[in-house]
């Protein structure tokens, strides 16, 4: 239940929830746009436009959307957008908030609806399922319960198809352990629904965003899955992309190590502080480098492809990997060798980029 006072002003991790999507639609836009001139963009939760002074979601698209659409690449580009929330007020003060707003010609607003979400969905899947054009859904709701596993899978089964995801979810963390939840419990059905392991013991917040992240990558079939948690201390919320894509997910890695100090978790009242990586880069950074280790020695011959395709997954970007792989080669850890078999020497020529352009293998050394 959304109180009256909630859209009054913006909490800290109401502002962080907004700058990771306006970081996301700014980076993946463009790129979109370039290879396809045109794409969809669902707010489903789209609340009422301001939070007190702050733009809230739907304002924060349209603006970054004026803003790509004056790219002189961009001249043709279109971009259709979906706005809607169960609140009938919400959506009263939105379109009061878009009446005064300058939008680009190539911005078509389709709709802006008061629906209930699980009313909405089946009709806008039904007006989706033939349609070609690349589709993000924004999904903010109000409780973890509106949105259920069997939705995301729906939505992922459109073509071209991006989901970002807000999961309240250490309220349902607080209560995972509880055994006594009955099964008809809202939080027990999130709980069991939502992660491989069910009601349990959780070692902590992070195994419980695991098993929530594992769970959806098993249950949609997906390639990736990216957690982000926003923690004020007392609060703590999470996002969640899902797309199929790797360059989807490589951003949102790139906006997380950013916007955090472990590359996961987006402290809010301290996110004026400035680090490299982050103040417990010798925390999660080193437990990545122990996985990578560890997979080197298993494998015992990796190429920079299936070692950037690691790292992404993991949350992390090929600049990271790099230094562990220069780090390992110094200690003679591992040899580097071309596709012919020939001694790659120069770490330059290693090709551990966004962008592969040639084939080079790390072999470990017993």
């Amino acid at each position: 239940m959304v109180t009256d006072s909630f859209f009054d002003k913006q909490t800290g991790l109401t502002a962080a929830k907004i700058k990771i999507f306006k970081e996301y639609i700014q980076g993946y836009l463009p790129k979109l746009l370039t290879t396809f001139e045109e794409c969809i963009i669902a707010d489903l939760f789209c609340g009422a436009g301001k939070n007190g002074e702050e733009d809230g979601s739907p304002l924060v698209l349209i603006d970054r959307s004026n803003y790509i659409l004056t790219s002189p690449h961009l001249k043709k580009a279109k971009i259709n957008i979906v706005f809607n929330d169960q609140d009938n007020a919400n959506i009263e003060n939105l379109n009061n908030e878009i009446s005064n707003v300058e939008i680009n010609d190539n911005i078509n607003i389709e709709q802006i609806t008061n629906c209930k979400f699980d009313s909405l969905l089946p009709e806008l899947l039904e007006e989706l399922k033939d349609n070609r054009l690349p589709k993000f859904f924004f999904l903010d709701p109000y409780t973890y319960s509106n949105i259920k596993m069997e939705n995301l899978k729906e939505i992922m089964n459109l073509q071209h198809t991006e989901v970002l995801l807000f999961i309240p979810i250490f309220h349902s963390y607080r209560f995972a352990s509880d055994t006594t939840m009955p099964e008809y419990h809202k939080t027990r059905i999130f709980v069991e629904k939502f992660t491989t392991k069910g009601v349990t013991d959780y070692s902590g917040i992070d195994d419980f965003m695991e098993s929530v992240k594992q769970k959806i990558l098993a249950d949609l079939e997906l390639d990736y899955v990216r957690p982000v948690l926003l923690d004020d201390g007392g609060k703590k919320n999470s996002l969640f992309l899902l797309t199929k894509h790797q360059a989807g997910i490589l951003l949102m890695n790139k906006i997380a190590i950013k916007m955090t100090d472990d590359g996961s978790t987006v402290k809010i009242k301290a996110q004026n502080q400035k680090s490299l990586f982050g103040v417990e880069e010798s925390t999660k950074f080193d437990l990545f480098t122990q996985r990578i280790i560890k997979l080197l020695e298993n494998q015992k011959n990796m190429s920079n492809g299936e070692i950037i395709e690691y790292t992404i997954r993991e949350g992390y970007t090929p600049k990271y990997v790099y230094k562990i792989m220069v780090e390992l080669f110094d200690k003679s850890k591992i040899k580097v060798y071309d596709s012919d078999g020939k001694e790659v020497i120069s770490k330059k020529q290693w090709n551990i980029a966004e962008k592969i352009t040639k084939e080079i293998y790390f072999k470990w050394e017993d």
